[in-house]
């Protein structure tokens, strides 16, 4: 009664839509013989909006209702709420009709802050045209591409929840992100986002029913929610209401369901629908897309290189780690004013970054006499002229660079030298390129004449 009368009130200040979304699922206590007016949210989501963008405006309004209690705010650990149908889902008798299902319990977790997440926010790459699969993944894909035809015809899934799981860079993001960026085309709306921007989703509509605006919902890495008791309950509370609702979810783990979550009604949901492994890519898969990539990025790499790549990386991200890195040391090439053909920077990359070349401390020290005009015995000998010095220098910061030899070894190759000789002339030759433009230019060169050559 109370609540009623106070609501009437509010109204005078507030319009009934916006008390329907946040004054109607409040708490409210009064305590006359104390003076205070206990106001009790549904959860803690609920609780940082409301003290965010509505508290200010509210106690003004409380101020001028008649015997105005002083609000005190609480967080209630077991507020309820129903399902549409009142909890009831046909293939599982266990929800009957009228049956409250938790919303959310106080954790000791507490999720970051987070923003809400869109579609728009997927990688332009996220489509089905762009997912190479063969054979062993035709049952993932082909699940994903008849649950999304379906939904975006406005039929119910007939898997629902949707659950692929698999190790990392399998593609289970992309796969997801295929669906959501389809069916947002089609005019659903959508939310996708990893799980920890699962608590943006509750803040949205902190309400009754969380999320009740959008029609799919994709939650990526869901595994993590383990570690949070607050999001599983929550999360069991959106999939009576969704699945009720013939509402799709789509879930991504980076292992079976029942390996990373206890025993408890969320597994029970969730495996209650389609769990489908998504399995990491065949070398033949890798190929195409590291062709694919040579392509659109205008590398043109050959077939050797290319095989070379895909053979190396078992997994998309490090093929997509690898090009950025060939991008950027073809670009610094280009820069320095050096040959900027992607092939040979390929080579000179891969040679570095495996140490499988034909590169010795010889030919290094070769190329640099030869740049200084000096003569290669003497930048090993014991002279110390002014002249031997800055060759002497940079023959052994490359083979420090080039061939990650140990101070040790140089020191013994460049006439017994002291390591802490070596490593003054790294020093010094490493401060000489940050200092002086010149000086990079110049290492950068002997560089690729040093690489051109092995």
């Amino acid at each position: 009664m109370y609540k009623q009368h106070l609501r009437k009130h509010l109204e005078s200040f507030f319009p009934s839509s916006e008390l329907e979304h946040w004054f109607d699922p409040l708490d409210i206590r009064p305590e006359p013989d104390k003076g205070i007016l206990y106001i009790i949210f549904p959860h803690m989501f609920f609780r940082r909006r409301f003290m965010q963008h509505v508290r200010k405006e509210f106690e003004q309004a409380l101020s001028s209702f008649e015997g105005a209690p002083c609000p005190c705010y609480e967080e209630s650990p077991d507020y309820r709420f129903s399902a549409p149908d009142g909890g009831k889902r046909n293939h599982d008798p266990q929800h009957a009709e009228g049956r409250d299902v938790t919303i959310l319990r106080s954790c000791e977790n507490d999720p970051p802050e987070n923003t809400s997440s869109d579609v728009s926010a997927l990688p332009e790459h996220y489509t089905f045209e762009n997912f190479l699969f063969n054979g062993k993944n035709d049952l993932p894909v082909t699940a994903a591409l008849e649950t999304t035809e379906l939904v975006s015809s406005g039929h119910p899934p007939r898997y629902n929840p949707f659950v692929v799981y698999g190790p990392s860079s399998s593609g289970k993001s992309h796969l997801l992100g295929a669906m959501a960026r389809a069916l947002k085309k089609k005019g659903c709306k959508i939310f996708y986002g990893n799980i920890m921007t699962f608590p943006a989703l509750l803040e949205t509509a902190p309400g009754r029913c969380p999320a009740s605006d959008k029609s799919c919902i994709f939650l990526d890495d869901a595994q993590r929610i383990a570690s949070c008791s607050n999001m599983r309950d929550a999360l069991v509370a959106l999939m009576d209401i969704y699945l009720s609702s013939h509402k799709l979810l789509a879930l991504s783990f980076d292992r079976h369901p029942s390996a990373c979550l206890p025993d408890q009604p969320l597994l029970s949901r969730i495996t209650s629908g389609l769990v489908v492994e998504l399995k990491r890519p065949d070398l033949d898969i890798r190929l195409g897309y590291a062709e694919r990539l040579s392509t659109d990025l205008k590398l043109n790499l050959n077939k050797e290189q290319l095989l070379a790549l895909a053979s190396k990386n078992t997994d998309i991200r490090s093929i997509d780690g690898y090009f950025a890195r060939l991008t950027a040391y073809t670009a610094m090439s280009s820069k320095n004013g050096l040959p900027a053909s992607a092939r040979e920077a390929y080579k000179a990359l891969t040679l570095k970054e495996t140490g499988l070349t034909r590169l010795t401390p010889e030919l290094i020290i070769a190329v640099v006499a030869e740049h200084f005009a000096v003569d290669a015995g003497d930048i090993i000998g014991k002279r110390r002229d002014g002249k031997l010095a800055p060759a002497r220098n940079t023959a052994v910061f490359l083979c420090r660079e080039l061939l990650n030899l140990t101070l040790v070894s140089i020191g013994n190759i460049f006439g017994k030298r002291d390591h802490t000789s070596v490593l003054y002339a790294v020093k010094s030759v490493r401060k000489r390129c940050e200092d002086d433009n010149d000086t990079h230019k110049l290492v950068e060169e002997l560089k690729q004449k040093c690489l051109s050559r092995c």
